[in-house]
């Protein structure tokens, strides 16, 4: 799937959120497998959180065994404006999928390019994370089914 770039969120998609930084469980398996699907330069992170603290996350998480050692470095993909418009990640959006846990900031125009997940734990809740969830399991197999 060399002609397509998956954009992926940070809060609520592959940790709880900046300030916990907990991974989603099975995180480590699921980029992994999206390096095999897509290739480890049409993989981005898209998310609110600044990329210098993006990147001392990743490194973490890096140092902590629960991402590939390729995810700190990472495309990092500037959002501005309101919404999260795809043509940051390329020209042609049909060209990129984004997984994202908050529909409202996909643009309108752009939601048919989007693979809805569940939320990782309230951001800013005190409960601990939920061990038990297989979101990223359940959206790799809608993103195969997607690319098929």
């Amino acid at each position: 799937m060399e002609d397509l770039t998956l954009a992926l969120d940070l809060e609520g998609v592959l940790i709880t959120n900046a300030y916990t930084q907990l991974p989603r469980p099975g995180l480590m398996s699921f980029l992994v497998e999206c390096v095999s699907i897509f290739g480890q330069n049409n993989l981005c992170i898209f998310t609110r959180v600044e990329e210098q603290l993006f990147r001392q996350i990743a490194h973490k998480l890096r140092d902590d065994n629960k991402v590939p050692d390729w995810f700190p470095d990472i495309r990092y993909i500037d959002w501005v404006g309101e919404h999260k418009d795809l043509r940051f990640v390329d020209d042609d959006i049909d060209r990129v999928i984004i997984i994202d846990d908050y529909p409202p900031y996909i643009k309108q125009s752009q939601k048919h390019r989007l693979i809805p997940i569940k939320q990782y734990t309230d951001p800013y809740s005190h409960e601990s994370p939920d061990d038990t969830d297989d979101e990223l399991s359940f959206v790799l197999k809608k993103l195969l089914n997607y690319i098929q």
